[in-house]
């Protein structure tokens, strides 16, 4: 298993990353800088691509050595994928020498055994990087070893450079490689590097689309305890938040910065959850508020550029609808590079870096006493339970009288609808099945009902601003703010059933 921190490095900044004070303490035990030459091969149809695997052949002086890496799993830069390597007599793969390393009845085995396959390979790209290598050696005893490349990546559509810091965990815990990019990011600005270097060979190749990711269903065991649980929902939702920062990066998907802003929320109602028995580190809810901020504002305009105005009758006014819709778009897409820009921004990497680390190492536990520590061993179904009756209380109370409420205060009772969804939601596997369908169907019922309310008052005061920012736009904003006005009102029968059927239920348990 390959455990590796990849960061990004601007060429500018590689020489002061190089007199770094960790550098200077391994300097000694440095290798000379080298050359790697690395290609890459695949069939005409990049069967290999599709199989979530690489497969390269390596130069190094005279030796050739033969590299199989696939898929794994991703979090905050650290790759954790099998791999599989051994030497070669030649430039070109030997798929039989892996035979012996990878079981037969597996996909990657059938694979690598396909002599159909073997028969079509060909380089398809190539890598070429100065690699300055240093050994460290913690006091914790772990080791890792510290790359610095600087190169290209070469294949027939053109070339692409390429500057990164690669930290290979040798031996020890996975944590450490966090602690010293954050170490290393007091000296530089890096960046979280969300592609290996084959991904970046193969989309020069293929152009791929980063699909919005949505939540994984949460699976507790039943017997676990506060704090396995807690680690379980923390990851869950990170990986949601994670898995959608490409799409955010690359600008072109709305439903990626939804969905990253959607785990985000969860996140922050997980830590909200269990704050009484495991709070947060210092600074750590500001940070997920400030990021959940910048996606904010490019997802609100994208709902009015879309399904908000669709509720508008425009019919009558075609020619309105028109300069509304471009002007909301164009806010829409400014706002989004605005949240890519984010997203890639040193600040988001130092907290994906310190979140990671806090989860890895378990970091609640600092300062805990021996009876705190004793409560979270504890078996977490009771503290569910306890968890979701207080929150179905909370939103009742707040929810009485529900469609006749204000503005402010039926953003209150949707904000504890959410609370109570995604309690629900992380809990679910230690409750009977039925209850919890039953009871989520008609709580999404009541979000949706209250979430088109929220989505018309958002609307109403974008649009307003918009009249003033974009005159050719100011009498459709004017006509859409009223149409959707006497929207919410009528809707106003629906929101009372809604709220009766809910409120009739009980927590499940």
């Amino acid at each position: 298993m390959e455990r590796e921190l990849k960061l990004r490095v601007a060429k500018e900044d590689l020489d002061a990353l190089r007199h770094a004070p960790l550098f200077a303490k391994v300097e000694s035990a440095a290798e000379a800088p080298r050359l790697l030459t690395s290609t890459y091969f695949d069939t005409p149809a990049l069967t290999f691509r599709d199989s979530k695997a690489s497969l390269r052949v390596r130069t190094v002086g005279t030796d050739r050595v033969q590299t199989l890496k696939l898929q794994g799993s991703v979090q905050a830069g650290l790759f954790e994928r099998d791999e599989f390597e051994g030497p070669v007599g030649s430039d070109v793969p030997e798929l039989e020498r892996l035979h012996d390393q990878i079981p037969e009845d597996t996909d990657p085995g059938k694979l690598v055994r396909d002599a159909l396959i073997g028969a079509q390979l060909e380089p398809v790209f190539v890598t070429r990087i100065n690699r300055s290598v240093f050994p460290l050696h913690l006091p914790s005893g772990d080791e890792i070893e510290i790359a610095l490349d600087e190169g290209t990546i070469d294949a027939k559509m053109g070339s692409v450079p390429i500057t990164a810091l690669e930290l290979e965990l040798k031996q020890g815990q996975p944590e450490s490689l966090y602690s010293v990019a954050l170490e290393l990011l007091d000296t530089v600005p890096l960046r979280i590097d969300r592609l290996s270097k084959a991904d970046l060979g193969y989309a020069q190749l293929v152009a791929e689309h980063s699909e919005a990711v949505k939540a994984q269903r949460v699976q507790l065991d039943k017997r676990a305890s506060i704090e396995e649980a807690f680690s379980v929902i923390a990851r869950n939702c990170l990986d949601q938040v994670q898995a959608n920062e490409r799409g955010v990066v690359s600008g072109h998907d709305p439903s990626s910065v939804h969905q990253m802003r959607v785990g985000l929320r969860r996140l922050r109602s997980a830590l909200d959850l269990f704050a009484t028995v495991i709070p947060a580190y210092p600074g750590l809810n500001d940070e997920l508020r400030w990021i959940a901020s910048e996606l904010g504002a490019a997802r609100d305009w994208e709902v009015l550029a879309g399904s908000t105005l669709d509720h508008a009758d425009f019919k009558d006014h075609p020619d309105e609808i028109q300069p509304v819709r471009q002007a909301c778009e164009k806010i829409a897409v400014d706002n989004r590079q605005r949240a890519a820009a984010a997203v890639e921004s040193v600040r988001y990497t130092r907290l994906a870096l310190q979140l990671a680390l806090w989860l890895s190492r378990k970091g609640w536990r600092d300062g805990m006493s021996d009876e705190q520590r004793e409560a979270i061993g504890s078996l977490v179904k009771p503290f569910a339970e306890d968890v979701l009756r207080s929150r179905h209380r909370k939103l009742i109370k707040r929810g009485k009288g529900l469609a006749d409420l204000d503005d402010h205060r039926r953003h209150r009772a949707r904000i504890a609808a959410k609370k109570v969804r995604y309690a629900t939601e992380f809990f679910e596997s230690l409750c009977p099945r039925r209850a919890v369908l039953h009871y989520v169907d008609a709580l999404t019922a009541l979000q949706d009902g209250l979430g088109w309310r929220n989505d018309a008052v958002v609307a109403d005061q974008l649009l307003k601003a918009l009249s003033k920012t974009s005159p050719d736009a100011a009498s459709g904003a004017a006509f859409a703010r009223g149409f959707l006005a006497s929207r919410v009102a009528a809707d106003h029968q629906t929101l009372k059933k809604l709220w009766k059927r809910f409120r009739r239920l009980s927590p499940p348990r």
